[in-house]
């Protein structure tokens, strides 16, 4: 499980990445049983999702799942996401699924 303090160091990567081009983020969730809420809090306030062009989530649980969503919509709701980016997510079981499902989005992004 990440730290604060590691969450902080990959929210600044993010945002230097995702500022000069939206990027894909695949996130390998099988071994994390919960996500603290100090660290959702963090992300929810901090991250942005105009640095993504989507998030690609391995192995997630329903807990997983509704804190995914929620924080997209919460950004919504609060006017830091179009509704449009509520899409963004995404969730497979395998690394597999998961490489599959970025090929079709980068080359539904790249037509």
């Amino acid at each position: 499980m990440l730290s604060l303090e590691e969450t902080k160091r990959l929210v600044d990567v993010y945002r230097e990445l995702g500022t000069s081009r939206p990027f894909y983020m695949v996130a390998d969730l099988r071994e994390v049983t919960a996500i603290p809420e100090e660290l959702r809090r963090y992300l929810s306030e901090h991250a942005d999702t105009k640095w993504l062009q989507g998030v690609i989530y391995v192995g997630a649980r329903l807990a997983h799942r509704a804190v995914a969503k929620g924080l997209l919509i919460a950004a919504w709701l609060i006017g830091r996401a179009e509704k449009s980016e509520l899409s963004k997510a995404h969730f497979v079981s395998t690394h597999a699924q998961a490489q599959e499902l970025l090929a079709r989005l980068r080359g539904a992004t790249s037509s």
